[in-house]
């Protein structure tokens, strides 16, 4: 109900909301914010047991939902006793709709509630910095990405946190968009040749492995939206290449990616760069 992107219809939304958890009580299924819930009802009647833990660090927390770092602030006494690293930009999963600033005010709410409990004068503000320098990848490719964050920022206000560019210490080319790509480019090599190229980028086998690709290194892959997305590609280029989609590339480096059909297989198309482009242009035209 108090996300900010859902304010400009949030009654038809929260409706969906209801005909959904509607749909699960009727099918008896549940998902992973039930689940969490029901530990955390259970952890009001009863305490949560195992071994005391007096410190505990969390990478990727951009994956959890808040109800999930709820939980996690259960366990603990006080809120400077978690360190929590994320990336708003790496927030890929469905249903996620983790910020910062949410994250920032659970701690602090949590934190003032306890305290009144426990009849202390604690009032923590949890720390927050940011870490902006990358040193995975140049600036040609990081340039790109910074302007793809502004455009969530331009079409979905407040979905977001506001926070600095990322930058590196190393320059590089912009990456580079192939326009008109056709079946052909694909799909000119016989079978046999691509077996062939299959063959020579296939791994060695040790210890039994038959892993035909190296999934890991300095190697090339091709990066698509979606599972669908990802058979057509296959059929196209037999076994020519490893191709992943977004959620199975996440946390992997390679040293080439290519980012196959990534606009027309998008939901929003072009139509959301394109206006954009076009009011950055206008802005450009009326300052000048």
């Amino acid at each position: 109900k108090k996300y900010p992107v859902f304010s400009y219809d949030r009654d038809r939304i929260y409706d969906l909301f209801e005909k959904y958890e509607a749909e699960k009580a009727r099918n008896g299924h549940y998902d992973s914010i039930d689940r969490t819930k029901a530990i955390l009802c259970l952890a009001k009647k009863k305490a949560l047991g195992g071994p005391h833990i007096h410190e505990v660090y969390i990478d990727e927390c951009q994956d959890n939902q808040i109800v999930d770092l709820t939980l996690i602030l259960k366990v603990f006494d006080r809120v400077n006793n978690i360190f929590l690293a994320g990336d708003i930009a790496q927030c890929i999963a469905r249903g996620s709709s983790f910020r910062f600033e949410d994250l920032h005010a659970l701690m602090y709410n949590w934190e003032q509630t306890r305290a009144k409990i426990n009849y202390s004068n604690i009032d923590i503000n949890p720390e927050r910095f940011e870490l902006n320098i990358n040193y995975r990848s140049h600036n040609g490719i990081l340039q790109l990405a910074s302007s793809v964050i502004d455009l969530i920022r331009q079409f979905f206000p407040n979905s977001i946190d506001k926070l600095s560019r990322e930058h590196s210490k190393i320059g590089g080319p912009q990456p580079i968009f192939f326009n008109g790509f056709q079946r052909k480019h694909l799909t000119d090599h016989k079978e046999s040749e691509l077996d062939d190229v299959y063959t020579h980028n296939k791994q060695r086998r040790v210890d039994g492995d038959e892993n035909p690709l190296i999934e890991f290194g300095a190697d090339q892959v091709i990066i698509v939206r979606d599972d669908k997305a990802k058979d057509q590609l296959k059929k196209l280029i037999n076994k020519a290449g490893l191709i992943m989609t977004v959620f199975e590339a996440k946390g992997m480096e390679f040293n080439d990616v290519l980012l196959y059909n990534f606009f027309t297989d998008s939901l929003a198309c072009r139509k959301v760069i394109l206006y954009y482009m076009l009011h950055l242009t206008d802005n450009i035209i009326n300052h000048s």
